[in-house]
């Protein structure tokens, strides 16, 4: 069990304790992830490459007598509940954190999953809003404990896309399946070229050569506000017009750049210009999948810069903090690449670097962004961890 983990399942236990008198039946855990490449093509049914990273979030959990879903959440200092009989208007009424458990737990009921009143403690070792799934990992580790607490099963591809639906119906983000599936199914020193479409998940183990960095900006994104769901409307606009004149189109996995060129009289500029980034990213998980399998760095780095220039110019969705960062981390010694990571709008980054390097890699890129941006950055090593679990 790595330390991330240890913390956060003695805080939970700890929490729970306090809160609830008593001792947890147990501890779920699931991670954040980190994506390598592949961008934005989630929803449009294409693939993506993303790892579990080991930071993430423990679940106390004690089923109760009441009927009733009760969370206390030590980040925020504060427990809600809501009764299993009004779990879906309760979710609609809340707000916060708390909307993504009681989401989930409306779903997973309203799917047939047993259910019995539940008294969860969480604590996390994740950043919020860093561009890192913390609410995935929310959601993977509430369903996970949910199902323990009532004794059920519990499937990693079902939970994941049960919690894919909740955020689309309590969060108003329409969120493709890649972060809930990559903190469900999540290998331990591998990422996962996932097909978005199939669901079909490829083991990509990381080379022992090579270290995954994430680097917090500092700017804090809130995708709901956000122009998130702009850019999926943009998508579908094209994809309309595309089926204009070749109707077997479902999505933009099904377009190369000669079909989109041809429809391009048929779309505005700004649906083309985002088409323009999906299909060509679309692309790059499997050619970086290829470069890790040939431990070939370079190429797997440029890749990566290939795809934060596409997110920025085509996209959109980068800032001047994130670019700022993946520059201070191509200056950095052993180096490969680094790219935006996540929707974007603030967050993260992502860096591929020299397992020889990667120690001196943290102080250089933190202090040189402090000073020219006033920010707080966080540095994440991280080796791939293993998915949402019981400990």
């Amino acid at each position: 069990m790595s330390d991330y983990v240890e913390e956060a399942a003695t805080a939970a236990r700890g929490v729970f304790r306090r809160e609830f008198g008593r001792e947890p039946a147990g501890v779920a855990y699931a991670p954040g992830r980190v994506n390598l490449i592949g961008e934005h093509t989630d929803y449009n049914d294409g693939f993506v490459l993303p790892m579990a990273i080991e930071q993430g979030i423990a679940a106390a959990y004690a089923p109760n007598a009441e009927r009733v879903l009760r969370v206390h959440a030590a980040d925020f200092g504060e427990t809600r509940e809501v009764a299993f009989e009004r779990l879906h208007e309760g979710a609609l009424a809340e707000t916060g954190w708390f909307r993504y458990v009681a989401g989930v737990a409306a779903i997973a009921a309203e799917a047939g999953q047993p259910m019995t009143g539940v008294d969860i403690a969480l604590a996390s070792t994740l950043p919020v809003a860093a561009g890192l799934s913390s609410s995935a990992a929310l959601q993977m580790s509430t369903s996970r404990a949910l199902a323990a607490a009532a004794g059920a099963s519990w499937d990693p591809s079902g939970a994941a896309r049960i919690a894919q639906r909740s955020e689309h119906v309590f969060t108003g983000v329409a969120c493709g399946i890649m972060d809930q599936m990559a903190v469900a199914c999540g290998r331990r020193g591998a990422a996962l070229l996932l097909d978005c479409r199939s669901l079909a998940i490829e083991v990509v183990p990381l080379p022992s050569t090579a270290r995954i960095v994430v680097v917090y900006s500092g700017v804090k994104r809130a995708l709901a506000d956000s122009a998130y769901n702009d850019r999926r409307a943009a998508c579908e606009r094209a994809v309309a017009a595309v089926q204009q004149i070749d109707p077997a189109v479902l999505a933009l996995r099904d377009v190369d750049n000669a079909t989109l060129l041809r429809a391009r009289p048929l779309m505005d500029e700004t649906a083309y210009r985002r088409a323009g980034h999906v299909v060509s990213e679309i692309e790059r998980p499997g050619k970086f999948a290829a470069a890790l399998a040939a431990e070939d760095l370079a190429v797997a780095g440029s890749l990566m810069l290939d795809s934060h220039r596409s997110l920025r110019d085509l996209y959109e969705v980068s800032c001047a903090e994130l670019d700022l960062l993946v520059s201070l981390a191509l200056e950095r010694p052993g180096c490969h690449g680094a790219r935006l990571t996540g929707a974007g709008f603030g967050g993260s980054i992502v860096a591929l670097v020299d397992a020889s390097t990667v120690d001196a890699f943290p102080a250089a890129v933190e202090g040189r962004y402090r000073t020219a941006t006033g920010l707080e950055p966080r540095v994440i090593v991280s080796s791939p961890s293993e998915g949402a679990r019981l400990l």
